[in-house]
């Protein structure tokens, strides 16, 4: 539960360093490069964090992998994905992350390869390999909120018992 509370805060913290709307170009690379890092750190918990840090970390609707999402289906979506892989592990490839601005649209996108490892242990499954992650981040309203998420596989490795679906 400690860990739990720790990780929902680290939520918290993504959006609420400081007010969104009063600050320049490079401070929102930078707090969209720590939201993204912060994202994988989260995403890589072994609890349900990223379901409840959804209201803290997103807009009311996100395109989420090309489709649009309100909250309560984003949640939905993310319980199944950690029903289906309980362990993961998400990070940036070193030298990947790319985060580029539109200063007036007050938005920010991160891009990266990451490298994950994902694992089913009741199942006996595994999955491992590389994808392109973006991430859509606006600075428009009083705190920082994730517009978009989505990417693509680049390589996908399957362990003992590993199904080829997922």
């Amino acid at each position: 539960m400690a860990k739990f509370k720790a990780l929902l805060f680290g939520a918290a913290a993504i959006v609420s360093a400081s007010p969104s709307y009063a600050i320049s170009t490079q401070e929102m690379k930078d707090r969209t490069a720590f939201i993204a890092d912060r994202y994988l750190q989260i995403w890589s918990s072994g609890n349900v964090s990223p379901v409840a840090g959804v209201p803290y970390m997103y807009g009311r609707t996100v395109l989420f992998y090309g489709k649009p999402y309100t909250q309560a289906d984003l949640q939905a979506e993310k319980r199944r994905a950690i029903s289906q892989w309980p362990v993961r592990h998400y990070v940036h490839r070193p030298g990947t992350l790319r985060v580029i601005c539109n200063a007036a649209a007050r938005k920010c996108a991160a891009r990266s390869i990451i490298d994950f490892t994902v694992a089913n242990p009741n199942r006996g499954t595994r999955k491992s390999g590389s994808a392109k992650f973006d991430l859509g981040v606006s600075f428009a309203g009083p705190h920082p909120v994730i517009l978009y998420e989505g990417g693509s596989l680049n390589t996908r490795r399957s362990g003992e018992g590993a199904g080829g679906n997922g």
